[in-house]
């Protein structure tokens, strides 16, 4: 007797059709090593989290469990991002570098959140609830291959998600946030099979974000988990003991870390925790309204194309909500933006990063409602975005090389006016992923595919290129133009100049921890901690702004309004 399954998807067999495993592997592997191509730090948070790593490879305990950058605490962060580049620079910098050892960072971060989901989404879309119709003369897919199309459409979603691209070449805060939301996902469907296992890693990836970047997103995390836990009806084992296990799992991370501070250094741990505990608190606030226009503008650009599907997945599957499969990413995404009512805009982003893995797997599901003329949409959406940017990219670099047409080489000469345009390993990629991209645009028009994972492939084929092609050709424009290395320099030398010491001590009160990192690693400038006393004071000020006080020239990057002195220090 053949049955209707009360569920919106409806997908073939051949729509469900393998992306192959090689194709996708590689597509995410050129979209991350794209990154390596920089060996500067163009983002003060990039910065700020290479500081206070470095500090740990140079450090005792102290410097491993209260991040610090040249002898300043840093309490905005907490030490998990750290630790793991830190890691990663005491096993690869001999051979990378420094910088392209902690680069080498992003690569795990980015494994974890593109396996997490995708086994999360997996385990999730294979559940009987889950499942398209049945069609009435057989031929729906399979739950197996179901499952796989939605995990492999989730993944997809993620890497094409406007606003993590740059942060996925960063393994700052943001980035480990991303990926403990991905986790925190995944745990969330393991329950579904272990069920105190699942709700304890669960736990875990929420009293982690503590760790990372702020209390905020765990709780955030926290309060989802909870909700979906007493909601849902279909985990095994008992609910109080699964919320139960929820709850350790969160307060365990957090209550070994300040252990820990409180025994490697009572009198400075304490003091520390105190002033991390204050920042903390200021974040915790009702969202004023440029906060919430903040987040509002911010999202409509930030989390395209997955959530105009998600979406359309919340209408479509709108009588299913209570099923597992819909719940668990709904409640993720729901709760963020409830959280995001209770911070202030410096805390407003990473709330909206810890929504992006249950977003992408509600966008898949979304997408396996729509028909075939809709599904189009995303598909000539990609094409066109991808293609003029790409376009866009090569027109700029090559009027750079021939200084025509003159206003496009302007542009260029204005923004790096030193940038001067050779061919070598990075414009070769570019010109690859090109190529590559004009395939899959010609495989795109020329052919009708039915595959549900075109769309996505091709959103996340685009941005790949998109990451390859601006890394390949740009990136020594931008390092001339982002780096701080030239202007820490001359600061370390006219401070030698000033005092006639070969090693003097700079007094950095004031500065962002990001500057402190790179003034201290490219300079040398060896910065005042504790009660060392300088006579000479590095200050950061507007450029129309000159100090009383300025004892050398304006030392500044080109087109920045970012200035930086050395003044007398007063206070000395």
């Amino acid at each position: 007797m053949l049955t209707q399954r009360p569920t919106p998807a409806f997908l073939s067999q051949e729509a469900a059709r393998r992306l192959p495993r090689y194709a996708l592997l590689l597509l995410l592997a050129a979209f991350i090593l794209s990154g390596l191509a920089s060996q500067d730090l163009w983002t003060l948070r990039d910065a700020e989290t290479f500081g206070i790593a470095l500090e740990m490879v140079r450090g005792g305990a102290a410097e491993w469990l209260m991040p610090q950058i040249a002898g300043e605490w840093v309490t905005s962060t907490g030490p998990l991002p750290a630790w793991i580049a830190a890691v990663f620079m005491k096993c690869f910098s001999g051979l990378a570098g420094d910088v392209g050892a902690y680069r080498l960072t992003s690569l795990l971060w980015f494994a974890i959140s593109t396996a997490a989901i995708w086994y999360g989404s997996w385990r999730l879309a294979r559940r009987q609830e889950a499942q398209p119709v049945v069609f009435a003369f057989g031929g729906e897919a399979a739950p197996k291959h179901y499952g796989r199309a939605v995990a492999d459409c989730a993944v997809l979603f993620f890497v094409a998600t406007f606003g993590i691209l740059a942060r996925q070449h960063e393994p700052v805060p943001g980035t480990v946030l991303l990926s403990l939301a991905a986790v925190n996902l995944f745990g969330l469907a393991m329950t579904l099979r272990r069920p105190c296992a699942g709700a304890f890693v669960t736990g875990v990836t929420a009293g982690l974000t503590a760790l990372t970047t702020s209390v905020l997103p765990g709780l955030v995390m926290l309060g989802a988990a909870v909700t979906i836990h007493a909601f849902a009806r279909t985990f095994p084992s008992s609910r109080d003991r699964r919320i139960l296990c929820v709850l350790a799992g969160a307060v365990l991370p957090a209550a070994l870390w300040a252990g820990l501070i409180a025994l490697a250094a009572p009198e400075a741990g304490l003091a520390w925790l105190r002033e991390w505990a204050v920042g903390q608190a200021q974040l915790l606030n009702l969202a004023d309204v440029p906060a919430i226009l903040w987040m509002s503008r911010t999202t409509l650009w930030f989390l395209l194309p997955a959530w105009p599907l998600a979406l359309w997945a919340l209408y479509s599957w709108r009588r299913q909500l209570d099923r597992t499969h819909i719940l668990v990413p709904a409640t993720l995404v729901i709760a963020s933006a409830v959280g995001g009512l209770f911070t202030t805009q410096t805390g407003a982003e990473p709330v909206l990063l810890v929504c992006v893995p249950g977003l992408s797997l509600l966008a898949a599901f979304g997408l396996t409602t729509l028909r075939r003329d809709r599904e189009n949409l995303l598909d000539w959406f990609a094409i066109s975005i991808f293609s003029v940017t790409l376009i866009a990219l090569w027109l700029y670099w090559i009027a750079a090389g021939l200084d025509f047409p003159p206003k496009m080489a302007r542009s260029i000469e204005m923004l790096s006016p030193t940038f001067d345009p050779e061919f070598g390993f990075g414009p070769f990629m570019a010109i690859v992923s090109g190529l590559l991209w004009i395939v899959f645009v010609a495989w795109r028009l020329t052919h009708r595919p039915v595959v549900i994972w075109r769309g996505p492939w091709l959103a996340a084929a685009g941005m790949t290129a998109t990451a390859v092609t601006f890394l390949g050709l740009w990136h020594p424009a931008v390092d001339l133009t982002r780096s701080y290395a030239p202007i820490a320099r001359e600061a370390a030398l006219e401070a030698r100049d000033l005092t006639g010491n070969p090693d003097p001590l700079v007094n950095g009160d004031g500065l962002p921890g990001g500057v402190r990192a790179l003034f201290a690693y490219y300079g040398p400038v060896h910065f005042t901690s504790g009660s060392e006393t300088s006579s000479l004071k590095l200050v950061r000020v507007n450029r129309s702004f000159i100090p009383a006080e300025a004892v050398t020239a304006a030392l500044a990057r080109p087109h920045t309004d970012e200035t930086f002195y050395l003044v007398t220090n007063s206070g000395h």
